[in-house]
């Protein structure tokens, strides 16, 4: 499967993937009468939520339904069972201490600028019949744009409001940090300057999965009355999910340091960020080493 991903994406198919694209667009209308979209929250109603009665959330978009799905290989984790059963429960659970995210354009395309919303016609036209079957259409689910808030939107002004009301959810709180080794979320940035204190747990930039149950130890042995805040793929939703069942705050917290980056650069296309792990860039899973003082001094363990 990911050797046919990797053909199927390659320069050769550019052309052939452009029509494929306005295509499925077209049949986007039909599509959603037979196939039901779910009930999603706006992004605000979302972050208000997790605010108001701190609560967690786990954020699903098309990539990890089709894990699901189709025992899809993504480039950053590999395919596991276990991972995907862990996914199937998360995404019906009743668990009322954890939201479950979903795109926001599930939700509406009035938002995305034109490019944008012609790419989720399409995706939805060609993914949604097959992941439809994974949710509970009489569940609420919030909106797992909460950490995609630039990219894409046409209203700048909203972004940033959206971004304040995250940056909102610790201020004045100990955070706890869980990414991935080259990731590094807020370094040289202001992301979380209202925070009382970082700290971080680093794990495997890829197939972080098979370091879960190490990483989940240590965590509780920093967590106290931390704010967690998770950025790993698809293993982030299931450690929230376990945190949050133990009574836990934990937000997978995913994309959200590059769309402020991006934000605060005024960028039209997602460009690489010196020192960060950029997956959707080309060339931006190559990083150098991190020298950043207050960075290196916020890890407190490693689980790699």
């Amino acid at each position: 499967m990911s050797y046919w991903l990797n053909i199927h994406y390659s320069p050769l198919f550019k052309i052939p993937r452009k029509i494929a694209k306005y295509g499925f667009s077209a049949l986007y209308p039909l599509v959603i009468k037979i196939w039901e979209l779910p009930q999603v929250k706006s992004i605000e109603e979302t972050i208000l939520a997790l605010s108001k009665n701190r609560l967690c959330i786990a954020r699903f978009g098309d990539s990890e339904m089709l894990y699901i799905a189709k025992g899809l290989n993504l480039p950053y984790q590999r395919f596991d069972k276990r991972l995907a059963d862990e996914l199937s429960e998360i995404l019906l659970s009743k668990d009322d201490h954890i939201l479950v995210g979903l795109p926001d354009a599930y939700r509406t395309l009035e938002d995305f600028k034109p490019n944008i919303k012609i790419f989720w016609r399409s995706q939805i036209t060609y993914n949604y019949p097959t992941i439809y079957k994974l949710l509970d259409l009489t569940k609420q689910y919030y909106n797992a744009n909460i950490t995609r808030l630039y990219y894409g939107y046409k209203d700048v002004q909203k972004s940033s409001y959206h971004f304040s009301l995250m940056r909102s959810l610790w201020e004045e709180r100990n955070v706890l940090l869980i990414e991935g080794e080259k990731s590094r979320l807020g370094m040289g940035n202001d992301l979380f300057a209202d925070a009382i204190s970082v700290e971080r747990i680093l794990g495997p930039a890829h197939h972080a999965y098979d370091q879960i149950d190490n990483l989940y130890r240590e965590v509780l042995k920093h967590v106290t009355e931390k704010l967690v805040l998770v950025a790993m793929g698809p293993t982030a939703k299931a450690l929230v999910y376990r945190l949050a069942q133990q009574g836990y705050q934990a937000i997978d917290i995913g994309n959200l340091d590059l769309e402020y980056e991006w934000f605060k650069r005024g960028v039209k296309e997602r460009v690489i960020i010196p020192g960060k792990y950029v997956s959707e860039v080309k060339g931006g899973r190559n990083v150098e080493d991190a020298t950043d003082e207050v960075y290196l001094s916020q890890i407190v363990a490693k689980c790699l």
